[in-house]
Protein backbone atom coordinates (compact mmCIF):
# COMPACT_ATOMS: atom_id res chain seq x y z
CA UNK A 1 0.00 0.00 0.00
CA UNK A 2 1.41 3.51 -1.04
CA UNK A 3 2.32 5.66 2.01
CA UNK A 4 -0.52 8.71 1.73
CA UNK A 5 -0.11 12.56 1.17
CA UNK A 6 1.82 14.30 4.05
CA UNK A 7 -1.81 16.75 3.77
CA UNK A 8 -4.93 15.67 2.46
CA UNK A 9 -8.21 17.36 1.79
CA UNK A 10 -10.99 16.72 4.18
CA UNK A 11 -12.73 14.40 1.65
CA UNK A 12 -9.40 12.32 1.32
CA UNK A 13 -8.92 11.99 5.01
CA UNK A 14 -12.40 10.78 5.09
CA UNK A 15 -11.55 7.96 2.60
CA UNK A 16 -8.19 7.24 4.20
CA UNK A 17 -10.06 6.32 7.26
CA UNK A 18 -13.11 4.79 6.73
CA UNK A 19 -15.05 7.74 8.07
CA UNK A 20 -17.43 10.59 6.69
CA UNK A 21 -16.01 13.54 5.70
CA UNK A 22 -18.20 15.48 8.03
CA UNK A 23 -16.58 13.80 10.83
CA UNK A 24 -13.25 14.98 9.53
CA UNK A 25 -14.69 18.35 9.77
CA UNK A 26 -15.66 18.30 13.24
CA UNK A 27 -12.08 16.99 14.41
CA UNK A 28 -11.08 20.58 12.08
CA UNK A 29 -13.31 22.26 14.77
CA UNK A 30 -12.44 20.65 17.90
CA UNK A 31 -9.32 21.96 17.21
CA UNK A 32 -7.55 17.93 17.22
CA UNK A 33 -6.02 18.03 13.55
CA UNK A 34 -3.86 20.27 12.14
CA UNK A 35 -4.52 22.19 9.09
CA UNK A 36 -3.18 24.88 6.96
CA UNK A 37 -4.93 26.67 4.02
CA UNK A 38 -3.33 25.91 0.14
CA UNK A 39 -2.54 28.87 -2.11
CA UNK A 40 -5.94 27.82 -3.83
CA UNK A 41 -7.67 28.75 -0.32
CA UNK A 42 -8.38 24.73 0.27
CA UNK A 43 -8.05 23.73 3.90
CA UNK A 44 -5.63 20.42 4.52
CA UNK A 45 -4.90 18.41 6.97
CA UNK A 46 -1.85 16.56 7.88
CA UNK A 47 -2.48 13.00 6.96
CA UNK A 48 -0.64 11.47 9.93
CA UNK A 49 -2.75 13.62 12.66
CA UNK A 50 -5.30 12.14 11.09
CA UNK A 51 -4.41 8.31 11.41
CA UNK A 52 -3.22 8.84 14.55
CA UNK A 53 -6.66 10.13 16.00
CA UNK A 54 -9.04 7.66 14.36
CA UNK A 55 -8.29 4.98 16.53
CA UNK A 56 -8.55 7.00 19.83
CA UNK A 57 -12.32 7.67 18.94
CA UNK A 58 -14.47 5.09 19.82
CA UNK A 59 -17.40 4.97 17.43
CA UNK A 60 -21.40 4.45 18.71
CA UNK A 61 -23.37 5.85 21.10
CA UNK A 62 -21.96 5.90 24.60
CA UNK A 63 -22.07 3.60 27.08
CA UNK A 64 -25.02 4.22 29.30
CA UNK A 65 -26.40 6.36 26.98
CA UNK A 66 -30.60 6.43 26.54
CA UNK A 67 -31.33 5.35 22.91
CA UNK A 68 -35.11 6.02 21.78
CA UNK A 69 -38.16 5.11 23.15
Amino acid sequence: MPEPKEWVTAKEAAALIGRHVSQVYRWIDAGRLATRARPDGVTVVLSKAVLRIEPSVRRGRPRGAVGRR
